[in-house]
């Protein structure tokens, strides 16, 4: 691959070899050493990733706080027409404007807007600022897959988070399982059948156009992309997407499971058996008091993994700790509370869905935030060869003591060891 300028190459001056006093051979050495010192102080494959900001003092609490980088946000498309969703470091240049807010009820069919007019706008930042100048350099990818119901911007308090490290996340729709087609199956069930069956192709074909993106001109993130470091992190039935990811993708490096993984967690004994297990780094984390994917299931796709590998558990956190769900419409039930007040007729497995973790016993959700923008970032940087060591993972227990439970990178573990919500 052809060496691109970066904002480093600009900040290195050449030196010149007179060739009237070395002669030829000595002047290709000193080209040999100007193309070292081109490359020098980058970081991983493909001399790239250049601008990923380098912390001295890598620590348990390094990256609990925003990163130096503003946030940029913008909406790329599929083929399939599906909406991709994309937070990005963005140049000081010219960084200025509103942050982006989200409206839940565009999401919801125009059938059931029209069937019940008592739905209310639910607005809610979602982290970056529209369509500014993406900063000078290159990063890596990171993909984000949503969970049944949920949409791609579900979980901004981490996407943009990561924005804000060096990352470019890109957050495909999902339409198979997405807020918009449950709610539509309220009125017109649709047809059963693998809700996930298109997950992976959604994620694949993310990877294909930022790739696109990567290499056209006219796109924002020309020659922006580090596309040898991609990692993908999931949650839910998004956590089980990005491990069947990791399975048949050798472009990507690093696969995190909040709250969800295909191995054991979100399929059958039988279809487990079958299953295929990622060879390269990985990371779950759920919380104990997770109502809709057990702890148990967890604790078994964690067994299931290969080397290196971690387990952090978050204590007394239900389902939706990894997402914005339960900051959106907070005291009055959420989205479902703001359903159910129009007389929408949620099912009460979606209502389990779409509360669990939002209220007692479990503590207020955005207190373990901090631990998990820490320990996700932490993860990305090590798996794809920021950090060279992981000082950012170890200790996390006792930086957020009463938050984070168990984190091991054991080979195995048992439930019994998984403090639950009522400590046992």
């Amino acid at each position: 691959m052809d060496h691109v300028p970066t904002n480093v190459d600009k900040s290195r001056s050449p030196w010149i070899v007179p060739f009237a006093i070395l002669g030829v051979m000595s002047m290709l050495a000193g080209l040999a050493v100007v193309f070292a010192l081109l490359h020098a102080g980058k970081t991983g494959a493909g001399n790239s990733g250049d601008n990923v900001p380098t912390v001295s003092a890598l620590g348990p609490t390094s990256f609990v706080n925003r990163g130096p980088f503003g946030v940029g946000q913008t909406t790329l498309k599929l083929a399939s027409g599906a909406s991709v969703e994309v937070w990005y470091p963005a140049s000081p240049d010219g960084y200025h404007g509103a942050v982006v807010k989200e409206n839940v009820l565009d999401l919801v069919p125009t059938s059931i807007l029209k069937l019940f007019p008592a739905l209310h706008d639910l607005y809610y930042p979602t982290g970056g600022i529209r369509n500014v100048t993406v900063g000078d350099g290159k990063f890596p990818l990171v993909l984000f897959s949503h969970g049944f119901a949920g949409w791609n911007m579900q979980s901004s308090f981490l996407t943009a988070h990561l924005a804000s490290w060096g990352f470019v996340v890109a957050a495909p729709e999902h339409p198979d399982r997405d807020l918009t087609s449950i709610l539509t199956a309220l009125l017109k069930p649709a047809a059963t059948g693998s809700m996930q069956s298109k997950d992976v192709t959604d994620l694949r074909q993310t990877i294909d156009l930022m790739t696109a993106q990567d290499e056209s001109q006219g796109s924002r993130f020309y020659q922006h992309l580090d596309l040898d470091r991609i990692g993908a992190v999931g949650h839910s039935a998004g956590g089980s997407a990005v491990e069947k990811l990791a399975v048949v993708d050798s472009r990507v490096k690093d696969f995190i499971g909040l709250a969800g993984a295909s191995y054991g967690a979100l399929v059958t004994g039988r279809d487990a058996k079958g299953s295929a297990v990622p060879t390269i780094p990985g990371m779950l984390e759920f919380g104990s008091a997770d109502g809709i994917v057990m702890p148990s299931g967890m604790v078994n796709a964690y067994n299931a993994m290969r080397q290196p590998k971690r387990l952090v558990t978050f204590t007394g956190a239900g389902h939706l700790v990894f997402a914005d769900i339960c900051q959106l419409n907070p005291g009055g039930g959420g989205l479902v509370g703001e359903a159910l007040k129009a007389n929408l007729p949620v099912p009460e497995r979606l209502q389990a869905l779409g509360t669990d973790g939002c209220s007692a016993p479990s503590p207020q959700v955005t207190l373990a935030w901090p631990a998990i923008r820490q320990s996700v970032t932490a993860q990305l940087r090590w798996a794809l060869g920021f950090d060279s060591t992981q000082a950012g993972l170890d200790g996390l227990s006792s930086a957020f003591s009463g938050v984070i439970g168990l984190n091991t990178t054991a080979n195995s573990t048992t439930l019994v060891q998984v403090p639950t919500a009522n400590g046992n």
